[in-house]
């Protein structure tokens, strides 16, 4: 590993994406963020993690709060943020071990201890170098059996990539990245609207499976990570298009994000805030402009939701953003928590085109 530089890029670019702006908000959503993290520490904090949450949403849950502590200065959960990341047990997928990875870069460039790099490291390479065949023209697998090939794993790789890359210097990265998206870009999950559907069936087509919001989200961090790396902005340009389809077609008449299934399940609940995780970033590197308008208006409109569910802050998040009878638990709680993170960044006021050096 080239040290050096990783050390200067990683101080330059520090915690990208859903490490959110070091910059603190502090706008009316601030403080709003701060009563739903101390509600989910509250209500579902342990050691080493969060009660309630599946293991991939651990990792989450750690750039939610790594994020808030950048967006609010409230670093007051770093110490379980710290413990939880290291806690790897109950991972048996290869999107399992990629959330864990991201998740481990972004606390490495807090806590620096080398051993969280090192393992999000040498897990990325275990993964590439077993798992991407020449099935279906390239592409890792989601499962360790080899039974399909689908959009988020994928999705994961290309974002891992380019935060390890913005972590290291190592081209390796970036040569991933770019083959990542290459192979995606042409695996027809991408529809006709924009949108990404849920996997490829056995003739490595679009299986036609829902649009999942994380699929939308995840997308947006690498693409626009990927501008970030190359300079050209077409990579961006992409992942606004695909936030805009997003809002446009995964809402509700009332413009309310909610899943494309009417029962989504403990994974779901956390999908939602995945998409505004990476929407938070896109809106951190975009100048104004209508699209950004656009963008930042319907965040305000779904943090405003999710504040209201919440009875101000007094009571969980539930899981439907559009019903407060749905289901709570540490994701849901989450996922709301990174809507008004979304919300307090997109009301920023640094200028047009910022770099991650301003982070």
């Amino acid at each position: 590993m080239k040290k050096t530089l990783a050390v200067g890029l990683s101080i330059g670019l520090l915690a990208l994406a859903c490490a959110g702006s070091a910059r603190a908000q502090d706008d009316a959503w601030a403080p709003r963020a701060r009563a739903a993290a101390s509600y989910l520490d509250g209500q579902w904090g342990k050691p080493d993690g969060w009660a309630q949450s599946e293991a991939w949403q651990r990792f989450v849950i750690v750039d939610a709060l790594l994020d808030h502590a950048r967006r609010t200065g409230d670093d007051r959960w770093n110490a379980r943020v710290f413990s939880a990341v290291r806690n790897r047990s109950g991972l048996y997928l290869n999107d399992d071990d990629l959330w864990a990875v991201i998740a481990n870069v972004h606390a490495w460039q807090v806590d620096r201890d080398p051993e969280l790099l090192d393992y999000a490291s040498t897990t990325y390479r275990r993964i590439v170098t077993t798992y991407w065949d020449d099935r279906c023209g390239g592409g890792i697998w989601w499962d360790r059996k080899r039974t399909y090939k689908n959009a988020i794993t994928n999705e994961l790789l290309l974002y891992a990539s380019t935060q390890l890359y913005l972590a290291t210097g190592e081209a390796s990265y970036r040569d991933w990245a770019l083959r990542t998206w290459a192979w995606f870009e042409g695996s027809t999950m991408i529809d006709g609207d924009g949108l990404v559907n849920d996997g490829l069936d056995a003739a490595c087509r679009n299986n036609g499976q829902p649009r999942f919001t994380y699929n939308q989200g995840v997308l947006l961090g690498g693409l626009s990570d990927l501008t970030r790396i190359t300079g050209d902005p077409r990579y961006r340009m992409l992942a606004v298009r695909t936030a805009l389809a997003a809002i446009r077609k995964l809402s509700n008449p009332g413009g309310i994000l909610r899943e494309p299934v009417p029962s989504i399940g403990a994974d779901g609940r956390m999908f939602k805030g995945v998409f505004a995780c990476h929407l938070g970033h896109l809106l951190d590197d975009l100048p104004d402009g209508p699209e950004r308008g656009e963008l930042a208006a319907w965040a305000g409109r779904n943090a405003k939701a999710v504040w209201t569910l919440s009875d101000s802050g007094a009571k969980a998040i539930a899981g439907d953003w559009s019903e407060a009878a749905s289901q709570t638990d540490a994701a849901a709680q989450t996922s709301g928590l990174a809507m008004m993170l979304a919300a307090a960044g997109a009301g920023r006021e640094s200028a047009p085109g910022h770099s991650g050096a301003d982070r």
